[in-house]
């Protein structure tokens, strides 16, 4: 990228050279390569910042963030403990499940004593039985 001065400070050059054009040309030429190479060494050094900036930011989100592997490992790490709960839950269903059908069988057995009991106990029935043994 060229950079040339503008027309006005180039007059102001000429006017301090006493009106020498040679000598105001020469040192606006000198002035013009000082202002490129100044900007080529901010160019190389923006370039050089940039790429630092640019692999520290890459080095930071490598830590921070959570890679196709990580993510991968806690699926299948929350699908174990998840299995793992549901044979708990499976063993405890079927425990429940033995411990309904003997307190259903306990009822039946209690409900056939009461009914015995009230039946044997019924003065009617009392009756009953009297007149059939007598």
């Amino acid at each position: 990228m060229s950079y040339s001065l503008p027309r006005d400070v180039f007059l102001l050059l000429e006017d301090a050279f006493n009106q020498d054009r040679t000598k105001a040309e020469i040192f606006a030429t000198a002035i013009e390569h000082a202002i490129q190479a100044i900007e080529e060494k901010a160019d190389e050094k923006i370039i050089a910042k940039k790429e630092t900036v640019k692999s520290e930011l890459y080095n930071e989100l490598r830590t921070e963030l959570a890679t196709k592997e990580f993510v991968r490992a806690e699926i299948n790490a929350l699908r174990t403990e998840i299995r793992a709960e549901i044979s708990e839950l499976r063993a405890e269903i079927a425990v429940l499940r033995t411990d309904i059908k003997q307190l259903g069988l306990l009822l039946k057995v209690l409900i056939g004593i009461a009914v015995f009991g009230l039946t044997l106990f019924n003065p009617a029935f009392v009756k009953l039985v009297e007149l059939i043994t007598k």
